[in-house]
């Protein structure tokens, strides 16, 4: 039988925890556990984005207070609760912006002297978490996807990329019929993403 013929194997259950939005809904619902899970999962990125701004300690903790206080003050005026993740990130921020500016342009140095306080830099530590978490949720849909699509998306995306000849001897498919069933295979990971949000 061709592997073409075969049934698809049911995807592997994944864990799920409950995703940003999910979140957010109890919290604004006044669960009591929501609050402390929120706060738990993105604390870590409130610490980087402060530390990537190169505060002081002491900075970075008042940095951290006040994401935390704006975003309790301000959730229940977030729309899209499952941007969550962006929009802390962009509070913190913000507060670190802020901070930079409450504490001076200049940081003393030894014997009087002073430096210019770097400025932030754009792609720095922030954007590296936000670019990992895509790749999680890409990599978690790729696994509900059939295993011919998965395989198939998996080859596809290796570096270097094997030629369609390549494909087709792996895969036993047809040459001509590779390109189509990427296309197909894309658009069902697209649903897949769409419906994890």
């Amino acid at each position: 039988m061709s592997p073409l013929m075969t049934t698809p194997a049911a995807p592997a259950a994944v864990p799920s925890e409950p995703g940003p939005g999910a979140l957010v809904t109890a919290c604004l619902a006044g669960e009591p556990d929501a609050w402390d899970a929120l706060v738990e999962r993105y604390s870590p990125r409130v610490w980087l984005i402060a530390r990537s701004h190169r505060l002081s300690a002491q900075d970075c903790e008042e940095v951290y207070q006040l994401t935390w206080l704006r975003t309790c003050q301000n959730l229940h005026k977030l729309y899209a609760r499952d941007r969550f993740p962006a929009w802390l990130t962009t509070c913190a921020r913000r507060e670190s912006l802020k901070q930079l500016a409450r504490s001076g342009r200049y940081v003393p140095v030894g014997d009087g002297g002073v430096l210019d306080r770097p400025t932030a830099v754009e792609g720095g530590p922030e954007d590296a978490v936000l670019t990992h978490e895509r790749r999680t949720e890409v990599v978690r849909a790729l696994r509900e996807l059939p295993s011919r699509d998965r395989e198939l998306l998996t080859l596809l995306s290796a570096d270097p990329a094997p030629s369609y000849d390549e494909v087709s001897r792996r895969l036993g498919i047809a040459r001509g019929s590779v390109g189509p069933l990427r296309g197909r295979a894309l658009r069902r990971l697209e649903e897949q993403l769409l419906q994890a949000g």
